[in-house]
């Protein structure tokens, strides 16, 4: 059974969304400097990286990260390619089998961008609205995708993630799904335990 690796390494320099906190780390202690132990000091946002959306985030009164289930973050997974467009729509979706699928992992262009951009990139590939409603409609409580935000570049209303927010789907961003193909896999999924928060890194495996 060979095991992918999904996330998005936590380091100096990686791409944040525009405005959140860069990540941050500096040595506290070294054993190069004969402190006898190494430790380092960390900042960073809850949604760096590959990170799980909690309601919390959008929706007044919504569930927290520690909230949410490890049954609906854990388990069969089908990863979907979008191999064109700027977008992922309702035409795109309709030529998918979905109501089978308990979690849906959008695989697009945007896996490329961890390998060549520093920065945040504002033509990243994005779900729309519209799109959402579907999923939604199509019972997907799961949705993974592969960059930091699944709503259009500069849209700050954000329709996206409160469609599937305020219906309960659980919202992974941040994937790195480059060496993956497309199919069913055995999903990892598990986000820091951070009580009371809306969002939380995760480490993400896929298991063929």
């Amino acid at each position: 059974m060979k095991t992918y690796d999904v996330s998005v390494p936590i380091r100096m320099g990686m791409p944040v969304f525009p405005g959140d906190p860069k990540f941050r780390s500096r040595k506290l202690r070294s054993l190069e400097a004969g402190d006898g132990v190494s430790m380092h000091k960390m900042s960073l946002s809850n949604h760096v990286g590959t990170h799980i959306d909690a309601p919390a985030h959008f929706i007044s009164g919504g569930a927290t990260i520690d909230q949410l289930s490890l049954d609906l973050m854990n388990g069969r997974a089908r990863v979907v390619e979008i191999h064109h467009g700027e977008k992922v729509d309702v035409p795109e979706l309709r030529q998918l089998v979905l109501m089978d699928d308990f979690r849906v992992l959008f695989k697009t262009r945007n896996s490329l961008l961890w390998r060549s951009r520093k920065r945040y990139s504002k033509d990243h590939v994005y779900i729309t609205p519209e799109a959402s409603r579907y999923l939604v409609e199509n019972g997907i409580k799961f949705v993974g995708f592969d960059y930091l935000s699944i709503d259009r570049p500069g849209d700050e209303s954000f329709p996206s993630h409160k469609i599937l927010l305020d219906s309960g789907v659980i919202l992974l961003e941040g994937l790195n799904l480059a060496d993956v193909e497309e199919g069913e896999y055995e999903m990892s999924c598990l986000p820091l335990l951070l009580a009371g928060l809306d969002a939380a890194p995760a480490r993400v495996m896929l298991r063929k």
